[in-house]
């Protein structure tokens, strides 16, 4: 790797050159090779538009976009990797609902659901389409969830907030349709769970 100088040392040598002194008495007096000089006086004409060529802006812009791809294709694979591990496993309406997200944001509907194997029909019908019961009933029974912990101060899990569902509130929620709107309030719980402990889709009252 070519050795890095600083901006003033290339400054100076510049300095120097325009002063009147030639490159080899410049390259002896600071131990520079001519080659690194000539370089350094062509693209200094070229930055003061004395000579046509990329400018060192323009070259410092072109590597930093070159970067950025790079990143970006890193994480379009990273994200193809994922979607091939999720897509069998969510349902569509959910990536309908992840395409109303992203639309808000600006993001073309067609690519959101080509990349993520809907039709554009079927998430135009989801969205008019009115909620069903079964819906509005778990929006309303995650907030309930929510409540709850809360005021557990908040030191509840899945069983003991099941528990006061079922015996402090009177609610008849199967398990699992609590446990899905435990994991809706927590994702990171979502993974499952830790040795020893219960699955939060699994939860009941042992009592």
């Amino acid at each position: 790797m070519p050795k890095r100088y600083p901006p003033e040392f290339r400054a100076r040598v510049l300095a120097l050159l325009k002063a009147g002194k030639g490159v080899q008495q410049v390259a002896v007096e600071l131990g520079l090779s001519d080659a690194t000089i000539y370089s350094w006086r062509r693209q200094d004409q070229i930055d003061s538009g004395a000579r046509p060529g990329l400018s060192s802006l323009q070259a410092a812009e072109l590597a930093a976009a070159r970067r950025r791809i790079r990143e970006l294709e890193e994480e379009v694979l990273i994200l193809n990797r994922a979607a091939e591990q999720w897509k069998p496993v969510v349902p569509p309406k959910e990536r309908f609902a992840l395409i109303g997200e992203l639309a808000a944001q600006g993001v073309s509907i067609e690519r959101a659901a080509r990349l993520l194997e809907v039709s554009v029909a079927g998430f135009f019908a989801w969205r008019t389409r009115a909620p069903s019961e079964r819906t509005i009933r778990h929006a309303w029974l995650t907030d309930v969830i929510r409540e709850v912990h809360a005021e557990s101060f908040p030191t509840y899990g899945a069983r003991r907030v099941y528990a006061e569902l079922t015996l402090g509130r009177g609610l008849a929620d199967r398990p699992r349709r609590c446990g899905a709107a435990y994991r809706q309030c927590w994702p990171a719980r979502a993974a499952g769970p830790a040795k020893g402990q219960a699955d939060p889709a699994q939860v009941h009252h042992r009592g």
